[in-house]
């Protein structure tokens, strides 16, 4: 099954570029090399799973935790996932500063768990501390 909505890899390097320049970053561009193999890569997995949130889910985590960028991961990350999520008709359940938190900690969550939360806004807070 394919997915149209989900982003290309030309996708995510256009957003990036423009968190790039919003966020007037010191460290800019990408992180070794054929970044947009990896990000097909990503988007493929993504692609994968079964509903919108778990695609979303495996979008957010897997850019975040591949730092194909110099900086911005958890921005690009989270924009190209809430991108996604507006072209299926929703938004993140969670957002502000519970999004944030959650975002910093992403390893600790498995994609289920984190489809869960975009969809519900619940998580393991405990988790989500130091």
């Amino acid at each position: 099954m394919s997915d149209a909505d989900l982003p290309t890899s030309e996708d995510v390097l256009a957003v990036h570029e423009e968190i790039e320049e919003e966020f007037n970053m010191k460290y800019t561009g990408t992180r070794g090399a054929a970044p947009e193999l990896k990000l097909k890569r990503i988007i493929e997995h993504a692609d994968e799973r079964v509903d919108r949130y778990a695609r979303a889910a495996s979008l957010l985590r897997n850019i975040i935790t591949a730092h194909v960028f110099e900086d911005g991961n958890k921005r690009t990350a989270w924009a190209v996932t809430n991108a996604y999520l507006e072209r299926k008709g929703t938004t993140p359940a969670a957002t502000g500063m519970s999004a944030e938190r959650v975002l910093k900690r992403i390893r600790r969550f498995e994609v289920d768990e984190i489809a869960d939360w975009l969809e519900t806004g619940e998580i393991d807070e405990e988790r989500l501390h130091p």
